[in-house]
């Protein structure tokens, strides 16, 4: 099997699992989103222990910290898993803002492995741009809302508030994280679209509700009313998962397939 073919063939497949819930009949469209969800998320969960347990050392325990990110975005498409959240706390002021915290201190000590096994290396110009523009979009996510909503001083306005700003950072951490791996992967002869999808999976998931936010001139309130019931942005986080179980799946098997494809016997072994 070729990694990159597979990986061609299969992105026209998750575009149409994640956007067919907008052909799909109401009823049936929010009980396929969720399910879609849990199991995309589910199997990225197992794949990523998998692959953790495929290496040794620092990259071993970059994916040990993918893995509880993961089924932590798993368990928070769970409505049992909020129900039994505010049965043990309450009506807990920050409680989704602190679980998110949690997810996101395992996807930083992913990263900082990353950097462990990453030589440093000097940005090209695009990538300084690429950055910048990240920031000038994350900057403006956190103003649109400033600017389009009457801001009242309490939880729920602060809570939105820091979401954004907590989101916006950690996908301005993941994108030179991303360039670094690549160069890295690069010099060392070694594959690296795998995880780069990945990643891309990732930055869509959290940041995906705020850009489809800016284009759609809904406010973030309704978007958030239509969870789960088979919408645009619904089938924005289907897509995100699902790139990130298939990037996890083709990291999982690309040495394999890869070896698979070498025939040994038309390798010469001579030695003049």
């Amino acid at each position: 099997m070729n990694p990159r073919l597979f990986l061609k063939m299969a992105f026209p497949a998750i575009v149409l699992l994640s956007f067919i819930t907008l052909v799909l009949p109401r009823n049936v469209a929010g009980i396929y989103t969720v399910y879609m969800m849990l199991v995309s998320l589910f199997i990225a969960f197992l794949l990523s222990l998998k692959v953790a347990f495929s290496y040794e050392r620092e990259l071993r325990m970059v994916f040990l910290y993918i893995a509880p990110f993961i089924l932590l975005l798993f368990l928070v498409n769970v409505g049992q898993f909020w129900t039994l959240v505010y049965d043990l706390f309450g009506q807990f002021p920050f409680i989704s803002l602190i679980i998110a915290g949690i997810a996101y201190v395992f996807l930083i000590m992913s990263c900082i492995n990353v950097l462990k096994i990453t030589d440093f290396t000097e940005f090209h110009k695009k990538e300084w741009a690429a950055i910048f523009l990240m920031c000038v979009l994350g900057n403006y996510i956190i103003i649109l809302y400033l600017l389009n909503y009457r801001i009242e001083f309490n939880v729920e306005a602060l809570t939105n508030i820091l979401f954004r700003i907590i989101d916006n950072a950690i996908v301005l951490m993941l994108l030179p994280i991303l360039f670094l791996y690549r160069k890295h992967s690069l010099r060392e002869k070694r594959e690296s679209i795998t995880f780069t999808i990945v990643i891309i999976g990732i930055i869509i998931s959290t940041i995906g509700d705020y850009v489809y936010e800016i284009f759609s001139r809904v406010s973030h309130q309704e978007l958030s009313a239509g969870f789960h019931t088979g919408t645009l942005l619904d089938s924005i986080y289907i897509f995100s998962y699902l790139l990130i179980a298939i990037g996890l799946f083709v990291h999982l098997n690309y040495y394999k397939w890869t070896m698979g494809r070498i025939d040994l016997n038309k390798l010469d072994f001579k030695f003049n």
